[in-house]
């Protein structure tokens, strides 16, 4: 199973700190990260069994996509997904 420290391996701190941000907090309950995290693990676990690629090669392939469309966003569509957010 997928560690949160593997999932937060999507971007590494140098790229993290090259993105410009006006407000770069959100606050997450645990139950809401820890959930989230989770469920990445398990997708990527699935993708990983259905493929026959390693789990390895498939967390670096979508945190690579998601840096990528991360770059693409503008700051309002940052804002707007984070403010979207369901708390549960």
């Amino acid at each position: 199973m997928m560690t949160n420290l593997m999932m937060m391996k999507f971007m590494n701190n140098e790229e993290i700190l090259n993105i410009p941000q006006p407000d770069n907090k959100v606050v997450l309950s645990k139950d809401v990260f820890v959930l989230n995290t989770l469920a990445m693990g398990i997708a990527i676990q699935i993708l990983a069994k259905i493929t026959e690629e390693t789990i390895e090669d498939w967390r670096s392939y979508v945190g690579a996509k998601a840096t990528e469309q991360y770059r693409e966003l503008s700051a309002e569509k940052i804002k707007e997904i984070a403010d979207s957010l369901e708390i549960l």
